[in-house]
């Protein structure tokens, strides 16, 4: 709803109006101070005008979160000849302001997105004449002692790029349908695109994957989830640390009845990063809540969570925040139904 706020200023041509406003409280008094100013411009060129002003955009970041007010302001007149009084209307846009911009955010990483995958594409091209040459070369040309296990490097190398190739077309070109996926390898697949980040940061990796078990899920969809704990993971442990994760069979630890024994797969990923304090613990899955404000969305999670539930999965976290000597983390269980009554549902956009 609009806030009404009534501030006054007095006219150049009208003591009567400079009297009658020195009661009242002037902007700065009023307003933060980044838009005290912005406030005392409008109410000059109302008074000096005598015409309103609309929709000016005012921000600030006072608060956690950054605020938006679009600012109206009108004269009113207590004779024909005479502006005494200025009414200001505040209406607050934050969301809708932050809405914007996630969507904003979004469609760049949905453009850089589809670019990756043709770049991709294209590189497979060449990438398969290249693995046909090492072969000859390696077979054909006479090759041995360190000369042939120069192209043996190289062989594995154009393989390790083929591998990563292939990695970033299967995460883009998500499944529209649900499908009977092996675990290991869907989280495999994420761990192998940060594995390069972890290193320059020093992040230890322990990984214990069960190499047998599958779940039935939104192959796309889960990876996406995948990718942001182990990219939070990652960023809460910068300053180097253990990043370790897990996925095993295992039964349902909760679903509102004594005694459930639904059956799926649980994958916790834990890191030794910086933990949360209870207060944004409290958060992390609210729409647009970030505490990374120059690089963040605050979609990740709240994503991930609307698929976890369009799974009829369930998500537990316990965190530490560092502090009186103790260490600091973070946990996240992950529990996937294997439900293969999946597939005849319909399916809700996220």
């Amino acid at each position: 709803m609009p806030t009404p706020c009534v501030s006054t200023r007095s006219s150049p041509i009208s003591p009567e109006s400079r009297s009658a406003a020195s009661s009242a409280a002037p902007p700065g008094e009023l307003f933060p101070a980044e838009v005290a100013a912005q406030f005392h411009k409008a109410l000059e060129q109302v008074f000096s005008t005598e015409q309103p002003v609309n929709d000016l955009e005012f921000r600030g970041a006072q608060t956690p979160s950054p605020w938006t007010w679009l600012v109206s302001a009108y004269p009113v007149s207590t004779s024909p000849d005479q502006v005494r009084w200025a009414g200001i209307i505040i209406r607050d846009v934050s969301e809708r302001t932050r809405s914007e911009e996630a969507l904003r955010r979004t469609e760049k990483l949905a453009a850089t997105g589809r670019l990756a995958a043709s770049i991709a594409h294209e590189i497979n091209n060449p990438l398969e004449g290249l693995t046909n040459l090492l072969y000859l070369l390696r077979n054909f040309s006479g090759l041995d002692g360190p000369a042939l296990d120069y192209v043996q490097l190289a062989e594995h190398q154009t393989r390790r790029i083929a591998d990563i190739a292939q990695k970033t077309l299967r995460f883009y070109r998500q499944s529209t349908l649900p499908v009977r996926a092996r675990v290991s390898e869907l989280v495999d697949s994420i761990l192998d695109l940060y594995k390069t980040r972890m290193n320059t940061l020093n992040i230890h990796l322990e990984s214990d994957l069960d190499p047998e078990t599958t779940v039935f899920c939104y192959e796309g969809e889960i990876r996406q989830v995948l990718a942001n704990l182990v990219g939070n993971a990652i960023d809460a442990t910068s300053g180097g640390g253990r990043l370790v994760v897990r996925a095993r069979r295992s039964q349902s630890w909760t679903n509102g009845q004594p005694g459930d024994q639904t059956g799926g797969v649980r994958i916790t990923v834990a890191d030794t990063g910086s933990g949360m304090t209870p207060e944004v613990r409290g958060r992390i899955f609210e729409a647009f809540f970030t505490t990374k404000e120059a690089v963040g969305t605050g979609l990740g999670l709240w994503v991930s969570q609307e698929i976890i539930q369009k799974h009829n999965g369930l998500v537990h976290v316990r965190s530490r925040a560092a502090g009186n000597g103790h260490g600091s983390g973070t946990v996240f269980h992950l529990f996937l139904p294997d439900d293969e009554s999946l597939a005849s549902r319909p399916r809700s956009a996220v």
